[in-house]
């Protein structure tokens, strides 16, 4: 893993040896932070025909997912353009949010991996998007779309869930069953906007 000023940048080699159980475990004693998911519904009457495609031919009805860290910053990818790191408010209704807890080294490096490549300025891929759940297409690791992007972040954390899957292969919906495979908080963006608001 490389640094570059404060931006702590994993390499797919890296991923691959963490993956293979090359990295030294975390403690399981040590305290968690929160880490959440944000999957998106394309239920709204405007809803570009890709999305509701993607969302169509997949077990839970999703087309996009986010990464949300503790202090509200998230990141993914939109198509047509490079990742991203930035608060986000979750205002619209259509977004499911699943919490969960990771060790404090984990969400470090979780969080360094997601805003070095918002600095890289990694773009979208629509050929990985595409060619990726189907094929397995692997592409330039300089390109990618949303569900590889935060299931190689998880793996970089080490997260168990995201170790067993292929983050080439990775989809919204395969990332949402693996959650829900877990004991996880689950709520709408509705009810996290209230959460924000009265601090619950």
């Amino acid at each position: 893993m490389t640094r570059r000023g404060h931006i702590v940048v994993a390499s797919m080699t890296e991923i691959n040896l963490r993956m293979a159980g090359a990295f030294p475990a975390v403690r399981k004693d040590e305290p968690g932070i929160r880490l959440r998911l944000c999957f998106f519904e394309p239920r709204g009457e405007r809803e570009p025909w890709i999305n509701r495609v993607v969302a169509a031919v997949s077990k839970h009805y999703v087309s996009h997912v986010e990464i949300l860290f503790d202090d509200d910053m998230a990141a993914s990818i939109f198509a047509d353009d490079h990742v991203f790191f930035r608060p986000r408010t979750y205002a619209n209704p259509y977004y499911h949010i699943k919490a969960f807890t990771v060790p404090a080294p984990s969400y470090r490096l979780i969080y360094d991996y997601a805003r070095g490549a918002a600095e890289r300025q990694v773009r979208f891929s629509n050929a990985k998007m595409f060619c990726g759940p189907l094929v397995g297409f692997r592409g330039s690791s300089d390109d990618t779309f949303c569900s590889e992007f935060v299931t190689q972040a998880l793996q970089v954390g080490g997260v168990p869930f995201a170790m067993k899957m292929d983050a080439a292969r990775s989809t919204p919906s395969s990332l949402l069953e693996r959650m829900n495979a877990i004991e996880t908080l689950c709520f709408d963006s509705t009810a996290f906007r209230l959460g924000q608001a009265f601090g619950v």
